[in-house]
């Protein structure tokens, strides 16, 4: 009774809305022309209809399916009502009524519906799956335990294994005869004589040029080339046991070799080597060179610096070869240095000195002078070298 009066209700409030919304009684206000506030008010008012509708339409579900399957299996039987009738009451004034045999099986009616049934019996399977599948992963859990205890056990049988062999090759290396101490020995009177040469490193001649450590005195030499230069022509010149980086290259270095300073210059240097000094720089500072090492010039235009003929300029391979410079803009202007003798007079006596000049040009001019210089250092500095290693 009660589900047909809620279904009854539901219809009749729809008929009644179609109704009202025909006969114009409902009107229609666009959300655009209500205030923020009405605008809340109503959408608050419709969830909450919806909210009693959806309410209703789980009630009306729930209540059928409770519902029996036929309403006739709960009405009662005309023949049992006579059979109560025509039963004795109890001195009590109740109704004496017979109880069912004992050797017979009583099932009472189950108020319940197919839907409910789908339900228990997908539970049930559902929890004997479950069970199959908890079983396999308890005999999964179990084989996995027992092969990582094996990989545990192999694993640890090879680094016993591995200590042993360790522990073997640690006494045959004691046995065998250390030769390291005479290795590191022979390497640093190799750096020692490698820098003290002439073209390496030059003697000062100074009484106070010297230097003193541990006791040990010694005159002052000053390294011509930048040490990492000279520790890459160290490595090219020695052979490969010998062969060092520049950090312990470094550290080998004699104690009274040293940087040249600015007071140590009491002579001229070389005009040619300076002059061409001063155009690399220049050209390195504007990204034409890539290194400002004479040396490495040098390499750049002969096949080999310790061949007389390629530094002379008469080699037929190399006779042509100049530096190769980046493409750049050749007209723009440039200044550099250069150093000339200039004769002066006073009076009768006639001076002759060293003077720095600036000059200007473009670059084009300075690649051309560069190049110039550059090869007619060539025998210079060939002769310099042949000269140096003749007095060692």
């Amino acid at each position: 009774m009660f589900i047909l009066l809620l279904m009854n209700n539901s219809v009749h409030y729809c008929f009644s809305y179609q109704r009202r919304k025909h006969e114009g009684k409902i009107t229609y206000v666009k959300s655009d022309e209500l205030s923020e506030r009405e605008r809340n008010n109503l959408r608050n008012k419709w969830k909450a209809a919806s909210r009693g509708y959806r309410e209703r339409k789980k009630m009306e579900k729930a209540m059928l399916d409770l519902t029996p399957q036929s309403i006739e299996n709960t009405l009662p039987d005309p023949a049992g009502v006579e059979a109560v009738e025509g039963q004795q009451e109890s001195p009590g004034g109740g109704v004496v009524v017979d109880a069912p045999p004992q050797n017979e099986d009583f099932h009472p009616q189950m108020s319940s519906t197919p839907e409910r049934e789908d339900r228990e019996k997908k539970a049930e399977k559902r929890f004997k799956r479950l069970q199959a599948e908890k079983h396999e992963l308890r005999k999964l859990n179990i084989h996995l335990r027992k092969q990582l205890a094996k990989m545990r056990k192999e694993k640890e049988r090879a680094r016993k294994s591995e200590m042993r062999a360790k522990e073997r090759l640690r006494h045959i290396e004691r046995g065998k005869p250390k030769g390291g101490k005479k290795l590191a020995k022979e390497r640093k009177l190799a750096v020692v004589s490698f820098l003290t040469r002439d073209e390496n490193s030059r003697l000062l001649p100074g009484k106070k040029d010297t230097i003193t450590k541990n006791k040990i005195k010694e005159q002052r030499r000053i390294l011509t080339k930048p040490l990492t230069e000279l520790h890459v022509l160290d490595n090219s010149e020695m052979k490969k046991s010998l062969h060092l980086s520049y950090r312990q290259f470094a550290r080998r270095r004699p104690f009274y070799v040293t940087e040249p300073k600015a007071k140590d210059r009491d002579t001229c240097a070389c005009r040619d080597h300076e002059n061409v000094h001063l155009l690399a720089n220049k050209l390195y500072s504007r990204g034409l060179l890539k290194t400002k090492s004479i040396s490495e010039l040098l390499v750049m235009i002969v096949c080999d610096p310790k061949n007389k003929d390629c530094m002379d300029r008469v080699c037929a391979k190399c006779c042509f070869e100049e530096v190769e410079f980046p493409e750049t803009e050749s007209s723009s202007e440039v200044t550099w240095e250069q150093w000339k003798r200039v004769t002066s007079t006073n009076g009768e006596r006639m001076f002759g000195n060293m003077v720095k000049q600036i000059y200007n040009g473009t670059i084009k001019e300075l690649m051309e002078l560069f190049s110039q210089k550059l090869e007619s250092l060539a025998i210079h500095q060939f002769n310099w070298l042949h000269q140096a290693e003749q007095f060692r």
